[in-house]
Order: C-alpha cells, then structure tokens, then sequence
C-alpha cells in the first residue's frame, strides 16, 4: 500500500512522475493498473514508455565511466537467450522482449508483458482488462526519433506485425485493439486515449512540454502555473 496522501489523490501524479526519469519506468506503471490498481489510477501519461514492448534490447554504453561492468553483465545475459528463464529472471528488459517472429515462445516463456497483454490462451485475466478501462485518460507520448525503444510506434501501442521486423501495424488495426484484449479499445471509444508526439530522441521532451502535460491531466486548474 501507498501513502495515505497518495491514496487520497484523485490522479497518479506522484506515481506517474517516476516513469518520467526512466522510461521503463511507464511499463511498471501500467502492470500496476492492470494487476493491482489499489489505490486506483485516473489519469496515465506514459512519457515514451514501452507500451507494446521491445524488438530489441538497447546497445548498453560500454565506453561510459562507471556503466562499463553493468553493461558487460547485460549482453551477457542476454546472450544467454532473451526467453531463458535464467535471463527473465535477473534482466528486467527481457520481461517486456516482443520478438515478432518469436511469438509462441515469448507467450511461453516471457514473465510479465504477455500476461498483461492478455494474450496468453487460457491465462486471460478479466480483472486485468477492467482495471485498464477503468482509467479516466490514458496518455501516449512518443519520440519521432527514437533510438531507443524499438519499433518507436510501442510507444503508441503500435508494433510489428506479427512475423515481421520491419512492417508497422498502428494501434487501431492491431488485434490487440481490435479485439480489446486489454481494455485498450473500450478506452478509445471512450475517447480516453490521447495521443502526442514530441521532436528528437528518447526522454529529450522539453520541460515546456513536460509542464503542459501536467497542467493538463493533473492539476485542477490548467490555468495552474507549474
């Protein structure tokens, strides 16, 4: 359980701010909504998060000071195999790993994005679609030029079209929006589901734009000043 006076707000401001620092950080937030939701989320902004997951992991820096040994044990985990359980286990990337070619043994192996998705047969999980759609807004910014998360169009709940690495499906013609695994749909009637894009890299939005987000979906007032 959280703080009282983080279960006493009516938004996930103080919940949401955290994935701003680390991208990854939006998919934890949303396996929060889908598994648990107690207190409940309103409002959901995922700044350039890994919504639909990854086709591949992102090159560590191994020429950074200080980052060089966690890189090191990164690739080589990864080179153990994305869907051992051995590498699920300690490498919290591979849990959202989407390999578009590779679907039925990432349903089988993978540990967290394929359960939240709902698209694993027979583990289907009612409560899991219903916390979704019980959002008030959902939020989905993406990066245009995004180097990081891979395909960029995740980020909107997009991805690769199954058996492909390189075909975009948009969010709108993919299965798991029509044929709303996960509330994604119910929430787009709705019309709860906003959609942006900022210029440049991962995490490179401008603290301008930072400020109307906020002003936008968390404050009473937009005419709060941040």
């Amino acid at each position: 359980k959280y703080d009282r006076w983080i279960t006493t707000s009516k938004h996930c401001l103080p919940i949401c701010l955290f994935p701003w620092m680390t991208s990854p950080g939006n998919t934890v937030i949303r396996g929060y909504i889908h598994r648990y939701n107690d207190p409940p989320v309103k409002s959901f902004v995922s700044m350039h998060g890994v919504m639909m997951g990854v086709a591949g992991l992102p090159q560590c820096p191994l020429n950074v000071a200080g980052l060089g040994l966690i890189c090191k044990a990164v690739d080589s985990l990864v080179s153990l195999g994305v869907y051992t359980q051995f590498v699920q286990n300690h490498l919290a990337q591979a849990n959202y790993y989407r390999n578009p070619k590779e679907l039925d043994e990432y349903r089988k192996a993978g540990h967290f994005l394929p359960f939240i998705n709902n698209e694993v047969k027979g583990k289907e999980n009612a409560t899991y679609a219903d916390n979704f759609r019980a959002l008030e807004k959902l939020v989905l910014v993406m990066a245009d030029d995004d180097t990081m998360v891979h395909p960029k169009e995740s980020e909107h709940f997009g991805y690769f079209k199954d058996g492909s690495m390189s075909e975009i499906v948009d969010m709108r013609d993919a299965a798991w929006y029509q044929e709303d695994w996960f509330g994604l749909k119910t929430l787009d009637e709705a019309k709860k589901v906003d959609q942006y894009s900022t210029p440049g890299n991962h995490l490179r939005f401008t603290l301008e734009f930072l400020s109307q987000m906020v002003q936008k979906y968390f404050t009473a007032s937009p005419t709060m000043q941040i």
